[in-house]
Formats: C-alpha cells, structure tokens, sequence
C-alpha cells in the first residue's frame, strides 16, 4: 500500500500559468489528513518552492535543487550534497568559455558572480523568451520577479564564491539556441562525478553524481521506515527520470511529460493544466477508502 507520495513541482504539480490550483492544494492537504506523506521533489531552490506551497497554504517536507539537500516542514535541511569546488570551478571555467551565464544554487538561494545588470540582461534575452517558446511562466507578476532578483547574493567573481565556506548546490543556464545548450553540455560531460539534466530543451542543471531527485528521495524513505513499495512518484522531464526510474510502488508521468518519461512510467495521469496530480490523488483516496471499508467488513464477519 502507497504510504508515501513523492510530486515534482514544475510541469507537475504547477499550473503552466506558475501556480498550484485549488483542486490539486485542496486533495494534499486531503491525503495528508488521511494519512500519507506527502514530499515535493523539484530542482527549485528552497525559497522559491517554499514560495508557491505557502501561497497554496500547503505544508509538507522538501527535496529541492534536484535533490542536492532535503527540507523538513519547518525548513531544516538534512542530506546535503553540494559540488566540490574544484569542480565547480572547472564548470565555471567552461561556462566562461561558452559565455553562458552561470546561474547558481547554494544554501542561501540565488547566488551570482555577475553583476545584477548582468543578471537582468540574462532573463531578457534568455530566461524570459526560452519560457515563451516552452508556454511556460516563471514568474506571474513583475512583483515576482523583483521579489526573486531581491534575494540574490551577489559575490565579487568566481573566485570570491570559490573561496568561500558557501556550498554549491547546483549551477544551471538558460540558453534560447539549443545548439549552445548542446555544445555546453558535451563539454561539461567530461567532467567526472555530476549529475546533468534538463527540464526543457533550453536549459541545463548540473549538480553532484548523487544530488538526483532518486537518490535523495530513497535517502528520504529509508530515514522515514518506508519501502520502495510504498511510494508513488510523479515527474514530467528528464530531471524526474532518477526517480521514475526506480523501482517503486507507482510511478506516474504526466500527460505532458517527456517521451522518455512516459517509457518508464507504469502508469499516466493527466496534464498539469488540467490537474492531473490531483486526479492520482484521488484515486489514492478511493483505493484507501475502499481498503479500509474490506478490512472493517472482513473484522465484523470474524466477529459474528
């Protein structure tokens, strides 16, 4: 039986417009009244995934920047697991080369070795049109997006982060051409111990070999006393496949995931925009239901 259920966050449980609706927070907080556990498993960084699960009023564990560190609900991380800097200053170094803007993950959030101007010229000319291309929202409002460019932590160069006691979580970019995309992530493959995915076909996440959304959620199941068995996954892109991929008690894609999640997935759901996570969850409801009344019925015929 399901005890445990695991849900990517963008293409997921986020509408296309960047928001989690009503139906899908309501049914969450309906299983966990029921008794599952429930986890988001996204390549977000803590501050942005906890953002959209507090504008639904949803309050759950977290496994955030791809699966580099957990969360529990009140937001102490456990199972960290960062890119030793001397790798990371060689994925610097062939980033400079491309001129791909370096777009970083650490324990604070958002983190920058370039200049806010040079931040801003990014999301114009990259961020921004990559997300109209793919129909997707990163950020619904301006008010968002100032928000987020906020909390960056700006450091001086490459070296100045280097040099710091600030673990990197992830570094990823955004490039519109996918020839570049492509060029960049065949010279990062030489590198040895990462990890490298993508969510869309114009951008790449790189992070250490064990910092996978897989590995991170079994680390996850085996601190919480659950098996394998027991848990349901759900994901639409490639940085879902370590996690779909295992060998669980469910593992669902999205009507819009990616062709090579659907050929590892045991079973398929419904789009985000059309509420497909909570569509499983309800099911697992009726599946519970239906189990609880057999036992109930089977106790009382013991009985009589």
């Amino acid at each position: 039986m399901i005890r445990l259920i695991a849900a990517d966050m963008y293409g997921t449980l986020l509408h296309s417009n960047g928001y989690i609706t009503k139906k899908t927070a309501d049914i969450i907080r309906k299983i966990q009244k029921s008794g599952f556990e429930f986890i988001v498993n996204t390549g977000r960084d803590y501050y942005s995934a906890k953002k959209e699960l507090d504008a639904a009023k949803i309050t759950c564990d977290m496994i955030c920047n791809s699966g580099a560190c957990t969360y529990d609900c009140f937001g102490n991380p456990f199972h960290i697991v960062s890119i030793p800097k001397s790798t990371a200053k060689k994925i610097l170094e062939i980033f400079q080369r491309h001129h791909a803007f370096a777009d970083i993950s650490t324990d604070y959030g958002k983190t920058s070795i370039e200049n806010p101007e040079a931040l801003l010229k990014y999301y114009k000319n990259e961020v921004f049109p990559a997300s109209k291309a793919e129909h997707k929202v990163y950020f619904k409002t301006p008010a968002d997006f100032k928000q987020m460019t906020d909390r960056v932590r700006y450091f001086d160069n490459a070296l100045s982060l280097l040099g710091s006691e600030t673990p990197i979580y992830k570094i990823s970019t955004t490039f519109l051409n996918q020839e570049k995309i492509q060029q960049l992530r065949q010279e990062i493959e030489k590198l040895p111990g990462l990890h490298i995915a993508s969510t869309a076909q114009t951008n790449l996440e790189i992070s250490q070999e064990k910092a996978q959304k897989g590995y991170a959620l079994m680390q996850y199941a085996k601190h919480r006393s659950i098996d394998p068995s027991e848990i349901l996954a759900i994901g639409d892109s490639e940085n879902d496949y370590s996690m779909l991929s295992l060998n669980l008690g469910q593992t669902v894609a999205m009507a819009n995931a990616d062709e090579m999640i659907h050929n590892i997935c045991s079973s398929q759901t419904l789009s985000n925009d059309q509420d497909g996570v909570a569509v499983i969850l309800e099911g697992l409801l009726i599946e519970r239901c239906f189990y609880e009344m057999h036992w109930r019925h089977a106790d009382y015929s013991l009985i009589s």
